[in-house]
């Protein structure tokens, strides 16, 4: 009866969306006006060598800022950055240990000490915000680290306050992939740890393998604000005094040292029954952190809205406007252009804007365009943005992100991921068949998608929000694009190889822009803005 109620509740809702969302002429005539020349012209100029792959703090990124700032003008776009500019400023930082600083030491209560060796146990992650790190405290295993309100918490038997947690990659199993992914990341591992009072932390990833590198550090980003009050990034909400990273072969020699079995335990764990405890010694940890920070910008757009009341309202289109800039040589190229990652999906929002900006199809509520950086250095354009907007953060109601689109084949089916936990999904179901587009769940919930790109920081910050990915479906039963993608990602994802010459369907692009359009287009024009689903994980405790 429930799920026949939810059934209609979730029909009515798509008839008063198509009541209010009329796709009058004005609107049909700006989706057919996409111009896929213009996304094409948009594409080679952000992905050309000049700009050496679009790396934040170098040379490259800065042109790719005063193109957009320049198409923003071109359209009409008012500034909404900092003080009447486009841009917004924030400082990321790159963390790094000190060389010869870290040091780690297990000692059981009969005093007898075991030195872990750096590189083949473990690697020591950079505080960002204090130099010095050390702490000397009981160490305690919490499963996998997560407390999922309603469902599982490795918490629920064990007193994790001024110990050292030891917690595994990963989540039980049967979980949804959203929720995977959120719960997977070690930024909300870590929190999680801090909240229930832990003074450090080691993150045990079961498929690393033993190095033999003594000198296999880890770099950690951050943003700050200018006051450098405020840590950004998808990282923990309050940074523990040491966090080490290793493999299974040091959760093994934790164990040994108990009465527990590994495997046993791991099975327990996956099937939700938690079984958390202390081990029988104490981990003596430290190591220095030095930082490098330099500037970056945001690019932050105006579409005002044509409704008295609802133009103090903002959709967000978001795209990430930076990539990995100049690398390792592959196949004689070392300039990591980024031509679909995210070239592509910045063109995408550049002719959003124009065809708002251009037809007559004026959204009752605003729109902002905001093409972020460092979305490579984990989600920190996003994340500082989404924390500090440029207009109140109240009135941002829902986010429509736009990170690869992946412009290989037509485009008809979509994952409207993150959509599920919020009504921005009967807004995707709204543009969906409009369109003749079938919506499909993440066919890839391992690649833990949800937590990668800038939607989860606007997640994060309580604003409903999905990513718009590429479905599987094909018009030839003999094509497999799932198979398509696959050897597309091993050939050119993060590679020198992603440049225009690559493999672009303009057809697929022009789909694609005309559902993201339609999405933030039918939540500018309904009168209830997004709200998250009764329950949901997401908007009821915001971690």
């Amino acid at each position: 009866m429930k799920k026949i109620l939810l059934l209609l509740i979730s029909l009515i809702s798509l008839q008063v969306f198509a009541q209010e969302t009329k796709i009058s002429n004005a609107v049909h005539k700006a989706l057919n006006s996409i111009d896929t020349l213009i996304i094409r012209s948009h594409i080679a100029y952000l992905a050309d060598d000049k700009l050496q792959g679009r790396l934040p703090g170098t040379e490259g990124y800065e042109l790719a800022v005063e193109y957009v700032i320049n198409q923003y003008k071109d359209l009409g776009l008012l500034p909404l950055g900092d003080n009447g500019d486009y841009r917004q400023k924030l400082i990321l930082r790159k963390a790094s240990v000190v060389e010869n600083s870290v040091f780690a030491l297990i000692k059981d209560n009969a005093g007898k000490l075991d030195t872990l060796v750096l590189g083949r146990d473990f690697s020591p992650v950079p505080n960002p915000i204090k130099p010095h790190s050390e702490v000397d405290a009981t160490l305690a295993f919490v499963g996998y680290g997560v407390d999922i309100p309603e469902i599982y918490s490795d918490y629920s038997t064990i007193d994790a306050n001024g110990k050292i947690v030891v917690l595994m990659s990963g989540v039980p199993d049967g979980l949804p992939s959203t929720l995977t992914a959120h719960y997977s990341s070690l930024g909300n591992k870590v929190s999680t740890a801090f909240s229930k009072g832990a003074i450090g932390a080691v993150f045990i990833n079961l498929n690393a393998l033993p190095s033999t590198n003594p000198n296999r550090f880890v770099e950690l980003n951050v943003a700050f604000n200018s006051e450098k009050n405020e840590v950004y990034g998808r990282v923990s909400k309050g940074e523990l005094p040491v966090l080490l990273v290793g493999n299974k072969q040091l959760v093994r020699k934790f164990f040994a040292g108990s009465d527990k079995d590994l495997e046993l335990v791991i099975t327990d764990i996956r099937n939700k029954k938690a079984s958390s405890f202390d081990f029988p010694f104490k981990l003596q940890a430290g190591y220095q952190s030095t930082y490098d920070e330099f500037e970056s910008h945001n690019v932050i757009g105006l579409i005002p809205g044509s409704d008295k009341k609802l133009k103090n309202e903002y959709v967000v289109h978001s795209a990430h406007l930076d990539h990995v800039g100049i690398g390792v040589p592959i196949e004689g190229d070392s300039i990591y252009n980024g031509a679909h990652d995210n070239a592509s999906g910045v063109a995408s929002l550049l002719e959003i804007a124009r065809i708002y900006q251009d037809g007559k199809a004026k959204p009752k509520r605003s729109i902002l365009i905001a093409m972020v950086t460092a979305e490579e250095m984990g989600l920190l354009g996003s994340s500082y943005f989404a924390a500090n907007p440029t207009v109140p953060k109240e009135s941002i109601i829902a986010n429509v992100n736009t990170d690869m689109p992946t412009f290989i084949a037509p485009l008809l089916s979509f994952v409207p991921l993150g959509a599920e936990h919020s009504s921005i999904l009967q807004h995707a179901q709204f543009a969906g068949d409009y369109l003749g587009l079938e919506l499909e769940r993440d066919p890839e919930p391992e690649q833990v998608r949800f937590v990668r790109s800038d939607q989860y920081s606007f997640v994060l910050e309580d604003i409903p929000a999905l990513h718009v990915k590429y479905g599987n479906k094909t018009n030839d039963p003999k094509f497999d694009l799932d198979s398509l993608v696959k050897s597309w990602r091993s050939k050119y994802y993060h590679m020198p190889q992603d440049g225009l010459d690559g493999i672009f369907n303009y057809s697929g692009a022009k789909t694609y822009i005309q559902l993201n359009f339609l999405v933030s287009y039918s939540i500018a024009q309904t009168a209830q803005k997004p709200t998250w689903n009764i329950g949901d994980v997401f908007g009821d405790h915001q971690k």
